[in-house]
């Protein structure tokens, strides 16, 4: 028998919330923050007041993109010029190379196993939103 672990919404409610609470004690911008389960459906979504509208999209095709490709966004970009690839032959538009899409890992499985993924965006750097999707997992012990 397959049995495959997954983030679920309570999993989601915990990442997304220590998001918002480092967000609002940095006093950083206003984010969009996307939580998927490993296939790339997302299980949940916010965008914080103010939040810019380009924010809304990116944060969910981040989370879909490191979920669907099992690697963080930031790593798809390197992924695709070792392959001597286009990001079109990925066959996927919502597919991003953008940072700010990290894999949670099943820190139980033996193999590396991805059960989801998340997707912030809201700051000018890619590698910020990548530094706020992991203190978001890290919320999950």
């Amino acid at each position: 028998m397959y049995e495959k672990r997954m983030l679920g919404l309570d999993d989601a409610d915990r990442i997304v919330d220590a998001i918002i609470a480092h967000s609002k004690v940095e006093k950083g911008p206003p984010l969009s923050i996307a939580v998927a389960d490993y296939r790339g459906d997302l299980i949940k979504f916010i965008r914080m007041d103010g939040a810019s509208w380009n924010t809304l999209r990116m944060a969910q095709v981040k989370a879909y993109s490191a979920a669907k490709l099992r690697r963080d966004t930031s790593a798809i970009a390197d992924a695709t010029k070792q392959l001597k690839a286009q990001m079109s032959d990925w066959t996927d538009p919502d597919v991003t190379s953008i940072g700010g899409g990290v894999c949670v890992l099943d820190k139980q499985a033996s193999a590396r196993s991805v059960i989801g993924a998340v997707g912030v965006s809201g700051f000018p750097q890619a590698e910020v939103d990548e530094e706020y999707a992991r203190l978001g997992i890290e919320a999950l012990g």
